[in-house]
């Protein structure tokens, strides 16, 4: 389907090279979210040290912190996706997002630390939806699975650099300093995204039968909020990526005390290896999670869903065999494949959102149900692996770290359930209307 443009003056077009530098771009400002949302499990050794946290405490810091916050905010950030122009508002998110990662460099107490990541939650909030919204408008519906996997692949380069670069930096000038320096490119990106990035039109590349009746009134956000529980194809979704994230996160988070308690590693050997697992595999994980998420949804809009069934039930052995065995290669090796694998599920998942998604409340519902995949799995996922570290610590069990980590992949079962179910579920309510 060819593309409407804007009448007036400085369209932005949708098609051609432009396209995929505003990818690009795109891709930048997902880095740097990732990266500093990434920075407290990367330098949690040091901040566990110099705060005197327990694992449950850390968890809390990593996970429902964050997540507490992202979700609150997420609410009134996902109405403006739908209603403003939304590369200034990702430029102005971004600039506060690093303004307070900045400020986190001064922290000196635990609640303050916390506050300073509420704020960076809270401008996050709008980071991942916005950018989801723009790709949705810049590309087609065969094209969008590869642009999101290749979007969903700064997973992969910002895990590499924040556990290499902040490895590096906090062992020989301290955790402090690798705030500061994750925050400073920030501002130059926030500026290039306000000059240089301009508004699509919106439903570009949808049906005119799909497109919003301009006299219909908005939809307020309690209206999109029940239109994502009453239709099972998206909750279903949701529960799965929510399930999917939770094993993901809950085990990286601790990833790095992981190999410094377990396999006493230093900081600088931990962040190489680190990040050699979250980048190199997640890096192939989202891009094959892309050609593999085209190619499904090219069939059925369920297609994706089905095969996210499959791949998160072969993560669980992968993910046991990864924190349970001895040899460093072995569990270097297996939890590189396990980060490849679920990795994936971000190009077929939000790419699958977006096809089932009504045009009018479309920023809005990745919005809100990325709300609940951050409070649901980056919320609950470090905390929960915390807690059942200092229990089964309390039980007496020696490596109880280890124990948690395992517990945590339980969950991939429900995942694998809940995209079979929703697979079925599309295939009755959509690919039937379609």
């Amino acid at each position: 389907m060819t593309a409407r443009h804007h009448a007036g003056p400085g369209p932005a077009p949708a098609t051609g090279m432009y396209r995929w530098y505003v990818l690009a771009m795109l891709f930048l400002v997902s880095v740097l979210n990732t990266i500093d949302k990434m920075l407290i499990p990367a330098l949690a050794e040091p901040l566990r040290m110099e705060f005197d946290l327990s694992d449950s405490q850390l968890g809390f810091l990593i996970g429902l912190v964050f997540s507490a916050a992202y979700a609150i905010a997420s609410i009134p950030v996902g109405v403006l996706i739908d209603r403003v122009n939304r590369s200034r508002l990702l430029a102005s998110l971004l600039l506060i997002w690093s303004a307070m990662t900045l400020v986190s460099a001064k922290a000196g107490s635990l609640l303050s630390l916390a506050l300073c990541r509420m704020g960076i939650a809270a401008a996050e909030s709008g980071g991942n939806p916005t950018s989801f919204s723009l790709i949705s408008d810049y590309f087609s519906r065969e094209q969008r699975g590869r642009a999101i996997g290749i979007f969903s692949a700064n997973t992969a380069i910002a895990g590499f650099l924040v556990y290499a670069i902040a490895g590096y930096v906090a062992e020989h000038h301290g955790w402090r300093m690798a705030f500061v320096i994750s925050a400073i490119p920030g501002f130059l990106l926030a500026a290039i995204i306000f000059f240089t990035v301009k508004e699509p039109v919106r439903g570009a590349f949808d049906a005119p039968s799909e497109l919003p009746d301009p006299s219909t009134p908005a939809a307020t956000p309690l209206d999109v909020a029940r239109g994502i529980l009453n239709d099972p194809s998206l909750r279903l979704v949701t529960i799965a990526g929510v399930c999917v994230i939770l094993a993901l996160v809950g085990t990286s988070a601790f990833t790095a005390s992981f190999f410094v308690r377990l396999h006493g590693l230093s900081l600088q050997e931990t962040g190489v290896t680190a990040g050699a697992i979250s980048g190199g595999g997640a890096i192939i994980g989202a891009l094959a999670g892309g050609i593999m998420a085209d190619r499904a949804l090219r069939h059925s809009a369920a297609g994706a869903c089905r095969l996210l069934s499959w791949i998160t039930l072969i993560g669980i052995p992968l993910g046991v065999v990864g924190f349970a065995a001895s040899n460093l290669s072995v569990v270097v090796g297996a939890l590189f494949l396990f980060q490849m694998l679920l990795t994936s599920f971000y190009a077929g998942t939000y790419a699958t959102i977006l096809e089932i998604s009504p045009v009018n409340v479309r920023g809005a519902t990745v919005a809100y149900i990325t709300i609940a995949l951050n409070l649901g799995g980056y919320g609950f996922g470090p905390q929960i692996t915390g807690v059942l570290s200092d229990v089964f610590a309390g039980l007496g069990f020696e490596q109880s770290l280890r124990y948690a980590l395992l517990s945590v992949l339980s969950v991939l079962i429900l995942s694998s359930v809940a995209y079979r179910k929703a697979a079925q579920a599309i295939e009755q309510h959509h690919d039937a209307t379609a």
